[in-house]
């Protein structure tokens, strides 16, 4: 072998080896940072992600959908604010709840139920701003609850047959918003309704 061709083998070596030892090596804070621990933790050492200090002062009004601060603002799962405009179903977007049992939906929640005759009720009214829990119930067949518009896109409920899901967000401005059925052909056979909010 050439000398050339030894000492790159070695540098190689070397290279691997730090940098072996630089991955298994404990993180150091950076001098003047102070890492804190919350009291009761019950695993020491282990640091709270970002968002779980808030996610320890909210709320979860039906099961399985975006939880609320104490300050009535809905949030995402990771404790930042719920955006009625995101893409349904995206982790900034309110969540909608699992399937609920009757029990499981709240008494102060706005209660739709939708079928090939349309929404019931098909209109209903909010304060703006206001924490608002709306349940779908589906009579027949599958349906999907939207809003008209970019402002509360995010804003979405899938029902199948005989089945009651919710959602939890924060009304918007004042105003009039249209909800549908976003099946196809449904919202042409009457499946709309308003939502005022004032």
């Amino acid at each position: 072998m050439k000398k050339n061709t030894i000492w790159i083998i070695v540098v190689v070596i070397i290279l691997v080896i730090l940098g072996i030892i630089l991955l298994s090596s404990p993180k150091t804070t950076v001098p003047g940072e102070e890492t804190v621990i919350p009291e009761g933790s019950e695993e020491e050492g282990v640091i709270p992600e970002q968002g779980e200090e808030v996610l320890g002062q909210m709320e979860t009004i039906v099961p399985d959908a975006s939880p609320v601060s104490e300050q009535g603002e809905v949030l995402t799962l990771e404790g930042k604010p719920a955006d009625n405009t995101a893409l349904p179903g995206s982790p900034d977007a309110p969540k909608q709840s699992r399937s609920l049992e009757e029990s499981e939906v709240p008494k102060e929640a706005v209660k739709l139920t939708v079928s090939a005759t349309g929404f019931s009720p098909n209109e209903f009214t909010v304060n703006a701003g206001e924490v608002v829990t709306l349940s779908v119930t589906s009579e027949d067949k599958t349906h999907v609850f939207k809003f008209d518009g970019a402002s509360l896109q995010g804003v979405a409920v899938g029902v199948a047959g005989a089945e009651t899901r919710a959602i939890t967000f924060n009304a918007p401005e004042k105003g009039d918003y249209t909800f549908f059925c976003d099946v196809p052909g449904h919202r042409g056979r009457g499946e709309t309704g308003v939502m005022h909010v004032k």
